[in-house]
């Protein structure tokens, strides 16, 4: 009995320990979003930089640019490693070692490798480096990601369910649509989400593939950081966290009804 209360405390507080260590760092940074001094936490509250922020376009732009790129790059990785697990998928468990190497290959390399050879193949083409380039650039190593999720989506179906729906006269289009597709949506929405972030937070492939023209929120964050601290990047944070957090409970509201749903209860 007294090992079981032993046991049940070490896991307790290595739970709690856990989830300190986590968001004890992001709850701070929301305070100092609404410090008069965001380096005393004794120098009282205040909307300034929160106002301040909604006033100014410093950072605005920056996080659009993040957030049209992350959708764009999240979206044409989501297609493209979706396709390959759909096309390798019943040849997953004997592609060859090298092959499955090769497509893991963009997750091992570090990213600054990554970044200049993207870089040198986009003025090797005479590519104009933009907007487009840096879409181009998370889309190729974020695909990989997307491939292994959908690999392992593709996995728990029933391999009955398409040779059921061909012998009831189904197309194979039609089988796709209707009876793939909608079995795979969770891993559709993780692996987009997934690419989605990598995208949004890369500063490294972006530092490479961006040119002059065109700055995302990373990298306004890093020049802005070199020259001195700026209050205005908590809130930023704060708002981003805000953003984050309601999407992830849209998600998980989305997933518990469909759940509901399946189950009738």
């Amino acid at each position: 009995m007294e090992s079981t209360r032993q046991s049940n405390w070490f896991i307790t507080f290595t739970f709690w320990a856990t989830m300190g260590f986590l968001y004890l760092p992001l709850a701070y940074l929301v305070v100092q979003a609404f410090l008069v001094d965001p380096m005393d936490i004794g120098s009282g509250f205040t909307t300034n930089w929160v106002t301040a922020l909604l006033e100014s376009d410093a950072l605005w732009e920056p996080l659009l640019n993040s957030l049209v790129i992350g959708i764009a790059a999240a979206t044409i990785a989501t297609a493209v490693g979706t396709i390959g697990a759909i096309g390798f998928g019943p040849f997953s468990t004997v592609l060859p070692p090298s092959l499955t190497a090769l497509i893991m290959l963009p997750i091992l390399i570090p990213e600054v490798i990554t970044g200049l050879s993207l870089l040198l193949f986009f003025l090797l083409f005479r590519f104009e480096l933009g907007m487009t380039t840096v879409v181009l650039a998370h889309a190729s190593f974020s695909a990989s990601f997307v491939y292994f999720i959908m690999i392992e989506q593709l996995r728990k179906l029933d391999p009955h369910l398409g040779e059921a729906a061909y012998d009831l006269g189904a197309k194979p289009t039609q089988i796709f649509w209707k009876v793939i597709l909608p079995n795979i949506i969770p891993g559709l929405m993780g692996g987009w989400l997934l690419s989605f972030t990598i995208s949004f937070d890369d500063f490294l492939i972006s530092f490479f593939t961006s040119g002059a023209g065109l700055t995302t929120l990373p990298l306004k964050i890093y020049s802005l950081m070199r020259i001195g601290f700026s209050p205005e990047l908590n809130a930023m944070s704060l708002v981003m966290i805000c953003l984050s957090t309601a999407l992830v409970m849209i998600l998980w509201s989305r997933e518990q009804s469909r759940k509901w749903v399946i189950s009738g209860s």
